[in-house]
């Protein structure tokens, strides 16, 4: 005999796992929002669907892409370091072009990593936004708030 069909109105569960810091932070958020625990991963699901996800694979490319770029700093960083203690290592007024292109880069990565922290925390506020999130008493959206 084969399963019967689910009518259109049939409810469905879904046991999830969470660690106790994951529970905690879900009942955070379900009394800033004044939902349930329920209702707000219910409306969480239905604008994720809508509004996509937190982080593009794009982002998440470059976000790999730049970690390779840390990588490269520490190791340079390490190397110089590594000669000083050898006492190697030259001059300050020598090594300044080396420490001036560690540098640039640094703030290059930082600015890049920060703008997509913020587009991030942007449509964080799209997505709690489109689920009907506010915290009770806010007069305006966290999306419209971010975009002022």
């Amino acid at each position: 005999m084969g399963r019967p069909v689910a009518g259109k109105d049939e409810k469905r569960s879904l046991r999830v796992e969470m660690s106790a810091a994951e529970f905690v932070l879900l009942e955070q958020a379900s009394t800033l929002f004044g939902v349930g625990k329920s209702d707000l991963v219910r409306r969480l699901v239905r604008a994720s669907v809508e509004v996509g996800p937190a982080l593009s694979t794009e982002s998440v490319a470059r976000i790999e892409e730049l970690t390779g770029q840390v990588r490269i700093v520490g190791r340079n960083l390490m190397q110089v370091l590594k000669a000083i203690h050898r006492g190697e290592a030259v001059g300050i007024a020598e090594s300044e072009p080396v420490w001036r292109g560690l540098h640039e880069l640094i703030e290059a990565l930082d600015a890049e990593l920060s703008s997509l922290g913020e587009a991030a925390k942007l449509q964080s506020a799209a997505l709690r936004e489109r689920a009907g999130l506010q915290i009770p008493g806010s007069t305006r959206t966290e999306a419209r708030a971010a975009a002022e």
